[in-house]
């Protein structure tokens, strides 16, 4: 390889796109790691090019970089039909290795990790890269020395055009940013949110989003706001980095602040984690019901009597009778008709695409158009209507499961999107007069599983909707952060 100048040895290990290679320059004398790409066998033609060209992109860029976090990029060879790229061997674990070995990161470590890791990024975006894959098996954590970053295979340069395949996902969806995966396009904003989920991982020793499947974990990012347990500096510098909207997310100087700040003497006494909340159970109910109804009449007035009455049905009875399917959904005047998407649907087409803390313009109603990135706008902009909630009307999101109809994703839909509706996510006096609510359902069509881009998809989430009463626009945020 290279004119024999560098000689493999032995397997690393390979992901999504190549394996890398222990190897030998001959010529140094020196080891070195080698990636080889690997395309599937039934690519196409055309896109195995732009498979090419990415891995020969993350070399030119890689190579540009300088920062002792980066790893560094020492030759580009292609040959044969076949490309390779000569990197500096980090004989060190990956941060998502050492954490499961060793435990989460105490918070010297954590915190001298966080500086490394974003400066690292800023050399990145300086030089107008965006890397797009920060996650813990992406970060080498040596014994000594610096942590490194390393696969900016998927990195984008903002001066490029876009390489990705239309519709292919690129990365790992615990580690992507809310404003990502709603199609936005790359900004060095991506990586401080997806270094807040590498530093949550860190201390916590679990991811802030894994979910067993892909659709739950996707689901997660655009609606969970997780909140670590570590305090101090370190803390609001995990939140800050995990806020999901982008221009209220710390930026690379107030990340800097906060980390200065916890790296300050005597700064870890008041960022320890703090312990689990312990776990609550409810009070078991009283075995004895028979005599409630005795006592009652006996002390009370008939109008407590009725009141009493109300609240046993709301506290006992309701609940075990949601618990048996005896009740329908929950509703409320405001609540408008309910809309089915997907083929054969009234919105008849695959994916709305829309998630929590979106604010649109655009409306649900039959016939609408699909959800575009044009219509996503910020909440203190014109809009007509906001997600209200996104709801996941079922966990088994790769597996065939029968549709469970209409009228049970409607129960289920209603109820969840009646609730969130009336609680205190959503601002407003008057609500059930001043706004109106939506509930897009899955079609039978869209909940089965398919097969596309050799993974198994299927639509099982319900969307909502809230806007006001009378039509007009909205000039600043219904729901609250």
């Amino acid at each position: 390889m290279g004119n024999r100048r560098y000689r493999l040895v032995r397997e690393l290990g390979r992901g999504g796109m190549g394996a890398v290679w222990l190897g030998q320059d001959t010529v140094l004398g020196r080891e070195v790691a080698v990636k080889e790409l690997l395309l599937p066998g039934n690519v196409p033609a055309a896109e195995r090019v732009v498979y090419r060209e990415r891995v020969l992109r993350e070399a030119r860029i890689a190579s540009q970089l300088q920062d002792p976090a980066v790893v560094t990029v020492y030759d580009l060879i292609s040959e044969d039909d076949q490309t390779f790229i000569v990197m500096e061997l980090i004989k060190a674990p990956t941060l998502e290795e050492l954490v499961e070995r060793d435990g989460p990161l105490d918070v010297k470590a954590a915190v001298t990790l966080a500086a490394q890791l974003l400066n690292a990024l800023e050399a990145a975006h300086s030089s107008g890269v965006v890397h797009r894959d920060v996650k813990p098996g992406n970060v080498m954590v040596p014994g000594k020395g610096t942590a490194k970053l390393t696969d900016f295979g998927i990195a984008q340069s903002l001066d490029d055009p876009r390489l990705t395949a239309t519709g292919t996902l690129i990365g790992s969806p615990a580690y992507m940013s809310p404003e990502r995966l709603a199609g936005g396009e790359a900004t060095p904003a991506w990586d401080l949110w997806a270094l807040g989920a590498t530093l949550f991982y860190a201390t916590e020793g679990r991811g802030a989003f894994d979910r067993p499947t892909t659709s739950a974990t996707i689901l997660a990012v655009m609606s969970e706001r997780p909140r670590p347990r570590v305090a101090g500096p370190l803390g609001e510098l995990i939140t800050g980095l995990l806020e999901p909207d982008p221009a209220r997310r710390l930026d690379a100087a107030a990340a800097h602040r906060l980390i200065e700040r916890a790296s300050a003497p005597g700064s870890e006494l008041t960022q320890q984690l703090q312990p689990a909340p312990p776990v609550v159970l409810p009070p078991a109910p009283p075995k004895k019901r028979r005599s409630i109804a005795l006592v009652l009449s006996a002390t009370l007035t008939p109008l407590v009597l009725v009141g009493g009455l109300v609240s046993l049905y709301l506290t006992v009875f309701k609940p075990m009778f949601e618990e048996m399917g005896l009740t329908g959904p929950e509703s409320s005047p405001a609540m408008q008709p309910v809309l089915t998407l997907g083929p054969g649907g009234d919105l008849p087409y695959d994916g709305l695409m829309a998630f929590s803390k979106d604010c649109l313009t655009w409306k649900p109603e039959k016939g609408a158009r699909k959800i575009e990135s044009k219509d996503r706008v910020g909440c203190y902009k014109e809009h007509e209507t906001e997600v209200l909630d996104v709801i996941l009307a079922n966990t088994e999101t790769e597996k065939d499961v029968p549709y469970p109809g209409a009228a049970e994703l409607t129960k289920i839909g209603g109820t969840g999107c009646t609730r969130t509706f009336q609680s205190s996510k959503v601002t407003g006096q008057d609500k059930e007069k001043t706004l109106r609510y939506w509930v897009v359902i899955p079609t039978e069509e869209a909940w089965k599983m398919k097969q596309e881009n050799g993974y198994r998809t299927s639509d099982r989430i319900i969307h909502c909707f809230v806007g006001k009463a009378d039509g007009t626009a909205l000039v600043e945020p219904l729901m609250r952060s």
